[in-house]
């Protein structure tokens, strides 16, 4: 395989992976219930997905493998939820008792969990492991985001890309200037008011990214993404300044909800909150075909590498040497 074409693999690998963690960082209820059943369609196609139907409800059972008499339930709680681990364990077990009342050969137990890659809880584990004994089951478990991200990384690509469309390119050599405009035009009209200029000027490139805790390829795209910089400055400068500044408060709103959205006990939280503020810079009409939605997260990127160098994504160097 020429270079090119392993960095291009090595590229996609890497944003199919860190775009489906951003997707279960921020998935719960029904939407994590589809992502998963999406996920295990993909990669099992004896898998059916079960929705509640009326008074009978779905009885313990969001997902199957009737051939393997597998049953899945599936809780993804909100981010906010406090004490999900208690909340989890409750339901693992009261959703396993209701299976046999309605469902036939009961046979493995999987219980999902978005524990937005924080670990699943010993007791919950626990309980599986005594589940499977009192019940004489074939098999028991308990599926975190690990579990799940590695069922997803062993997808063929085609499928991967089914549930993280128009992934970027790693260095494109050509912006169009049109997703750049919609893009910061998108975002002045979502602006905050009572926005006031950051002072001090911007610190080293380099430092700000060893600082901030960004490793390769996001340091690598930041810098590469820098270099086209001017068809924003370009944008900008023919709209005066007001835009300029509406666009800048923004970005700060978006990175402090990223900080919150991707909490700092994951390890790669820096590079994952690049991602996340890919995906809520786009625009919804960009989302209509996976070219457009390609196109739009490079654009994202440039407007990204602006405001790190402005310091209005990221944290100052100054302002994490005095926490």
């Amino acid at each position: 395989m020429p270079q090119t074409a392993r960095m291009s693999q090595t590229t996609n690998e890497f944003w199919l992976k860190l775009l489906f963690k951003v997707k279960l960082y921020e998935a719960y209820g029904d939407a994590f219930q589809n992502l998963f059943s999406r996920l295990m369609e993909l990669s099992n196609p004896k898998f059916q997905s079960v929705v509640p139907w009326g008074d009978w409800g779905d009885g313990g059972n969001d997902g199957w493998i009737q051939d393997d008499g597998h049953y899945f339930q599936v809780y993804g709680p909100k981010p906010t939820t406090k004490d999900t681990g208690t909340e989890a364990l409750k339901k693992a077990i009261a959703d396993f008792d209701k299976l046999p009342k309605k469902w036939a050969n009961v046979r493995r137990y999987s219980f999902v969990f978005n524990d937005r890659y924080c670990g699943i809880p010993a007791p919950l584990g626990s309980a599986m492991q005594k589940l499977k004994i009192d019940k004489s089951l074939d098999e028991t478990g308990v599926k975190g985001c690990k579990e799940l991200t590695d069922i997803f990384m062993i997808l063929p690509e085609t499928k991967r890309q089914e549930i993280i469309p128009g992934i970027p390119a790693g260095q494109p050599d050509y912006f169009d200037p049109r997703c750049v405009g919609e893009l910061l035009s998108n975002l002045a009209d979502n602006a905050n008011s009572g926005f006031s200029y950051l002072s001090g000027s911007a610190p080293d490139f380099d430092e700000k990214i060893k600082i901030n805790g960004l490793t390769a390829p996001i340091s690598e795209f930041i810098k590469h993404h820098f270099w086209h910089v001017s068809v924003v400055d370009e944008f900008l400068d023919a709209r005066g300044s007001g835009l300029q500044q509406a666009i800048s408060e923004e970005i700060r709103t978006l990175y402090k909800a990223s900080k919150e959205a991707i909490p700092d006990s994951d390890l790669d939280a820096p590079n994952i909150r690049y991602a996340w503020l890919l995906e809520h810079l786009i625009p919804p009409v960009a989302r209509t075909h996976p070219h457009s939605l390609a196109a739009y997260r490079n654009a994202a990127q440039i407007v990204i590498s602006k405001y790190f160098e402005t310091c209005d994504a990221y944290e100052h160097p100054v302002s994490l040497n005095t926490k």
